[in-house]
């Protein structure tokens, strides 16, 4: 794919994307990336299902417009940063799921999440389902994810102490290197 279609029709978040300064990146510019990324994020952007990519050991996140609203006050800012950056409160969660579909080399689903999201100045609490499924590189060697959001299910109020939150104990013991095979 050339990369200079690559945000063609991509909505806000395709124009987001076309106007960054990649080059100041740590995954680098549309022109350098494999062409597995690049049909991702051109699947991604197109799609009208709340999607997101998670690249490279830092996992740079990347979303389309239907994750905006996900997104809520950390939109525009969160895109092409480290997801340990833009889900602080939320990491020791999420990061032994997606270490795991990419120690694994395997999707994982989860059916109801529990997630506090900030929007504008309101806190909300959600649960939704989504699902991590690792992109492959041409060698055998998982460079990334793709999170799609299932379901959009009502907010949760009131609910916190019914539910149960696993978390690591020490997210740094995530070896995020290793398990992308870098």
């Amino acid at each position: 794919m050339d990369p200079k279609e690559l945000f063609v029709n991509g909505g806000e978040t395709g124009q987001l994307m076309h106007i960054h300064q990649w080059n100041e990146n740590i995954i680098g510019t549309p022109d350098t990336w494999p062409l597995h990324l690049r049909a991702c994020v051109r699947i991604m952007l197109t799609s009208v299902q709340p999607m997101f990519i998670w690249w490279g050991e830092q996992f740079i996140h990347l979303y389309n417009d239907a994750f905006i609203p996900f997104a809520g006050k950390g939109h525009p800012a969160m895109m092409a940063r480290p997801a340990s950056e833009i889900w602080p409160d939320e990491w020791a969660r999420i990061a032994p799921i997606a270490a795991a579909a990419v120690a694994e080399n395997a999707g994982s689903f989860i059916k109801s999440s529990y997630f506090l999201m900030k929007k504008e100045e309101d806190t909300e609490d959600l649960s939704y389902a989504f699902s991590y499924s690792p992109i492959l590189g041409p060698d055998n060697v998982v460079d990334g994810l793709l999170g799609i959001y299932n379901n959009y299910l009502n907010p949760i109020v009131g609910h916190r102490a019914d539910i149960a939150i696993p978390v690591v104990e020490n997210p740094g013991d995530v070896d995020m290197s290793t398990r992308l095979g870098k």
